[in-house]
């Protein structure tokens, strides 16, 4: 049997990026969503049309406490 390849556009497509951001509220939300989620860090940049690096520094900023 042949392997299955999905190309970056087909995820992309089926990628619902406002049902992320309703439920996170902001993109560094939706990037630590994902992250739970087991996708990797290059993953989330491509899903998400940004850079690594943005998708790094989120990750590795400990999350402010609200006043």
């Amino acid at each position: 049997m042949k392997p299955v390849t999905v190309t970056t556009k087909e995820v992309e497509s089926t990628f619902d990026y406002a049902k992320y951001l309703s439920e996170c509220k902001t993109k560094s939300g939706v990037i630590r969503k994902l992250t739970e989620e087991g996708k990797t860090r290059s993953e989330v940049a491509k899903l998400m049309g940004i850079r690594y690096q943005h998708v790094r520094n989120v990750l590795i900023t400990p999350i402010k406490k609200a006043k």
